[in-house]
């Protein structure tokens, strides 16, 4: 009878121990610490990178990238679409200041639909003694201009022109501070172009005003190897 018994009992306790191993999985206690946690996806978002989505890139800029005094085949631009196997829309017109950018951004620039748009302004403003504040607001605006439109700005630093280096070093220092406040990526072809005393690099100009077409290649590789 005793036996019997406690065959009940051990019954008891396996049956028990049972419900408690069951219960303990429904509530996800049991390997709680080895699951990965669930994640949910957001069916609109991505991570794609829109510069690596869409690699257009449009250079907006005066005489500097137009390619003058050549033709715009030995621009940098040429080069840089070259060596970074993307395309890159020349928009450089000569006598441009910050707002003749601004003012032919929507159609130069926004209708290119492009992923990245190079601003390259601040040497004809210099040229044309266009205040500080003016090239401020207008370079400000196309920055914004083009974020609103889903463009990634970047900016190129003005870079030294005989008689003028007063004002671009001002609207360097600006662009330089204005760039990194914002997070935007910056090209400064003065490190291709110039020593360290602000003068052209042997064999890189044409009149120490202007680069010549080994000048722009070396801007265009400096630019491409910034882009990567």
């Amino acid at each position: 009878m005793r036996t019997y018994r406690l065959e009940i009992r051990l019954i008891q306790v396996a049956v028990g121990l049972a419900l408690i191993v069951l219960i303990a999985g429904f509530t996800g206690f049991w390997g709680q610490g080895e699951k990965a946690p669930v994640v949910p996806v957001n069916p609109d978002s991505t991570t794609t990178n829109p510069s690596l989505s869409n690699p257009k890139i449009v250079a907006l800029g005066d005489s500097f990238t137009l390619g003058y005094p050549l033709d715009p085949e030995n621009s940098w631009t040429v080069r840089t679409a070259e060596v970074l196997q993307v395309p890159v829309i020349n928009k450089g017109k000569s006598r441009q200041t910050a707002k003749d950018l601004l003012d032919r951004f929507d159609t130069d620039v926004v209708a290119e639909k492009p992923g990245r748009v190079i601003i390259f302004a601040g040497i004809g403003d210099a040229l044309q003694d266009v205040p500080l504040t003016e090239v401020q607001t207008n370079i400000t605006a196309m920055v914004e201009k083009a974020k609103s439109n889903h463009i990634i700005p970047i900016l190129a630093l003005p870079i030294e022109y005989p008689g003028e280096s007063e004002s671009i070093n001002e609207i360097r220092e600006w662009e330089w501070g204005y760039a990194q406040q914002e997070e935007i990526l910056t090209l400064d072809f003065s490190k291709a172009l110039f020593d360290t005393e602000g003068k052209y690099l042997t064999g890189l100009t044409i009149n120490d005003k202007y680069p010549n077409a080994k000048g722009y290649k070396a801007m265009g590789d400096y630019a491409a190897q910034v882009l990567k």
